[in-house]
């Protein structure tokens, strides 16, 4: 059994169900309105005024026919459907009716037409051939448009052979007043019946209409200014409501705005300089100006125009200047331009005495022109102030310091004779010596140089002694000093004292490889109970780190 039967008995059953429910269910849904959508199609398709498309099928195996060369017998079992893969898709359910764009229709036909649109739309009154498919509120899921199936007129067609519209109408005034229909070009041979059936090509339906840039000639002006677009057309559409298109973009980017006496309107934009715009009447397709937004710019003052003044330049690290405009423009808020490069900033207040801060962060070293500008583009305050700008920059040094890491006491002399002195005299000064103590060390902690005597002693008067107080030392630097180096205190000969520092050292003085050079003067009081003879001691010269 054909596919195509089991599909007739379905949809006979849909009849039967909607007569038992006494009506509710028709009179719940809108003529034609099944449920269902449907693929439109455009007007400019292969069959002009086709309202969707129109897919073939092998109504026995429920294969899409896609062979669009075939040739077919007129009695081939052949159903159509609005879908390229589903032969169960519905034809006339939507829940807006495409077919019949809205309209509300009572039958379903198939029909042979001449192809012209008058012949179509008068239904059977005008059609070659045709049979009826079912009433409104049932589903023709697949409508059988063999050309056996057409009950009337379809001898007549096949004898006279030709090229027609066949396909599937939906209709009111008992099939006479055609709504909509979805159909292709069918070829028939005469006598034989054997026919072809041309492509259909499905395209898409046309958006909303927008002006063609392509054909863009300006004739008006669109002038950026404090976030809004100032539109000058003419005043020939004074008046009048219009919508502003954007290059590039599918729809106004805005949208009923009325122009004035002279054909001009502000509207507030984030529109980007450069753009072109079209000021179009859409509702009647029609372009009524042109214009390329392009951003206010503002003359930059010269010498000897009002309202100069004097402008500081700024302190260093700083980037703001003071602009005065005078008291008369006090507290009011104006918009600072600066030139070499026209640059419009931020909006500024004025103090109570009209004074404007104006932070000029970002612009370029050299001279620059600074206005305050109100709100119908008049400079109030104006003047020329030069950026400097003072730059810095680090190099990270290193150097690696080296010492000998040397501390040492070298030289001293092994031995000194202070001569021959009387009892109770004191001996002439003797020198010790110059003698070198070197501190070199990698770190520098300080050092003290101590000068211990021992008694002296005469062994050839029984080894008399006399205290080592009777020794006089004097210390002394040899060439140049060394700063944070010190010498001890000068004994005096038999002052009944001794400090054994020689000299010292501070934390972080250096002598450096070379050293530093001392020496001393050496003399000695005889005390009256000396004895005669040859006294000996020993001088001891000890070096000692911090």
């Amino acid at each position: 059994m054909p596919i195509m039967t089991k599909w007739r008995a379905a949809a006979a059953g849909a009849i039967t169900l909607a007569l038992v429910a006494g009506g509710a269910s028709v009179a719940n849904a809108a003529p034609g309105d099944p449920g269902t959508p449907v693929i439109p199609q455009s007007d400019q398709s292969a069959q002009p005024g086709s309202r969707g498309g129109l897919f073939l099928y092998d109504a026995n195996t429920g294969e899409r026919i896609a062979d669009e060369t075939r040739v077919f017998a007129r009695d081939e079992e052949i159903i159509g459907s609005p879908s390229p893969t589903d032969p169960f898709a519905h034809l006339n359910a939507a829940p807006v009716w495409e077919v019949t764009q809205g309209a509300s229709f009572d039958q379903v036909w198939r029909f042979i037409s001449d192809k012209d649109p008058a012949s179509l739309a008068g239904g059977h009154n005008t059609w070659k051939a045709w049979a009826f498919e079912g009433a409104a509120g049932w589903e023709p899921a697949a409508p059988d448009i063999t050309l056996n199936a057409f009950t009337t007129g379809v001898d007549a067609v096949i004898g006279a052979g030709g090229s027609y519209w066949y396909g599937v109408a939906f209709t009111t005034n008992a099939g006479v007043t055609t709504l909509g229909a979805v159909y292709r070009e069918i070829n028939i041979e005469a006598g034989t019946g054997n026919y072809t059936v041309s492509p259909m090509e499905i395209v898409a339906e046309q958006g909303p209409w927008a002006p063609d840039f392509a054909g863009y000639t300006a004739n008006a002006s669109a002038t950026l200014r404090n976030g809004n677009v100032e539109i000058d057309a003419d005043a020939a559409h004074a008046g009048k409501t219009v919508d502003v298109y954007a290059e590039g973009t599918a729809a106004p980017v805005h949208t009923g705005i009325e122009l004035d006496a002279s054909g001009n309107a502000i509207v507030t934009s984030s529109i980007a300089a450069g753009t072109r715009l079209a000021i179009a009447d859409t509702e009647a397709e029609t372009v009524l100006a042109w214009a390329t937004a392009e951003a206010f710019v503002l003359a930059e003052p010269a010498e000897g125009d009002a309202n100069e003044v004097a402008i500081e330049a700024p302190a260093e690290g700083e980037t703001a200047v003071v602009v005065p405009a005078g008291a008369a423009n006090a507290n009011q808020t104006f918009t600072p331009y600066v030139w070499s490069d026209p640059t419009v900033l931020a909006p500024v207040t004025t103090d109570a005495e009209g004074n404007a801060s104006v932070d000029l962060a970002g612009l370029p070293v050299g001279q620059h022109t600074v206005a305050l500008v109100d709100s119908s583009d008049e400079i109030v305050a104006w003047g020329t102030v030069t950026l400097s700008s003072t730059t810095t920059s680090a190099t990270d040094l290193t150097v690696d310091v080296t010492t000998s890491n040397r501390f040492e006491l070298s030289g001293v002399n092994t031995s000194v004779n202070l001569g021959t002195v009387r009892r109770g005299a004191t001996t002439a000064p003797a020198a010790l010596g110059a003698f070198t103590v070197i501190d070199d060390r990698d770190l520098l902690p300080g050092w003290t140089l101590n000068a211990e005597v021992a008694d002296f002693v005469n062994s050839s008067a029984n080894n008399d002694v006399i205290e080592k107080s009777a020794l006089g030392l004097a210390p002394k630097q040899v060439g140049t000093a060394v700063e944070g180096v010190d010498l001890g205190d000068t004994q005096v000969a038999g002052a009944g004292t001794y400090s054994a520092v020689f000299a010292e050292g501070a934390a972080d003085s250096s002598t450096l490889e070379a050293g530093t050079q001392f020496d001393a003067d050496l003399t000695f009081a005889a005390p009256a109970k000396a004895k005669k003879g040859t006294y000996t001691s020993t001088l001891t010269l000890t070096l000692a780190s911090k």
